[in-house]
């Protein structure tokens, strides 16, 4: 085959091919998923599991001012609890002073900044992922996932 005309695919599908990888790498796709290495988290996934209900997963530390920021303005908020209680088994994962467990579920699940919250369907299918949101993006995050 002449080079020239081969440029012309290899070039856009390199490009595709990067586009990919650079948006997997921002939008990881996980599982809310047992895996026996941690019995909290375990826990978590059956319960999740036998509520039948889309779980949030929110990694979060007490040394981290924006997850204050989420737990004080937000997640204290009745209207926030409620839609959370009504409709998501909710998990709180604390980095505070992480044991080698909870290190390995926020580096397997691409946990790099906090607060971090995964949003996963009821079948335990990551849906979506967020940072700090205010009260009325919380809600409406929330109920995108329903």
């Amino acid at each position: 085959m002449d080079k020239e005309m081969v440029k012309p695919v290899l070039i856009p599908l390199a490009v595709l091919v990067g586009l990919v990888l650079v948006y997997r790498s921002q939008h990881p796709s996980t599982r809310f998923a047992a895996d026996g290495a941690d019995v909290a988290w375990d826990y978590a996934v059956r319960t999740s599991q036998n509520s039948g209900q889309p779980t949030v997963v929110l990694f979060t530390a007490n040394w981290c001012p924006a997850c204050q920021m989420l737990h004080g303005d937000v997640l204290s908020r009745g209207d926030v609890r409620q839609e959370l209680s009504s409709h998501y088994s909710f998990y709180t994962v604390d980095l505070s002073r992480p044991s080698p467990q909870v290190q390995a579920h926020a580096r397997k699940l691409g946990v790099n900044a906090i607060p971090q919250l995964i949003r996963y369907d009821k079948n335990g299918d990551e849906t979506d992922r967020a940072n700090y949101l205010d009260p009325q993006q919380m809600i409406a995050w929330l109920r995108a996932g329903e």
